[in-house]
């Protein structure tokens, strides 16, 4: 999981991405990395789905 997270704090470094979240597909439907705090952290395994805030 370890080197998921530094995937994701990665992308986030430039400020390129207000966001990022790796998630499992298949049989591991379950969120791997995911900017700290953010909204992809709800993903749950249940749905497979996050709700985004309209802006």
């Amino acid at each position: 999981m370890a080197g998921w997270q530094s995937y994701v704090d990665n992308l986030m470094c430039d400020g390129c991405c207000q966001e990022a979240a790796i998630v499992g597909y298949c049989d591991a439907k379950y969120v791997w990395a995911a900017t700290a705090g953010g909204v992809f952290q709800s993903i749950t395994e249940k749905t497979g789905k996050v709700s985004l805030p309209t802006v």
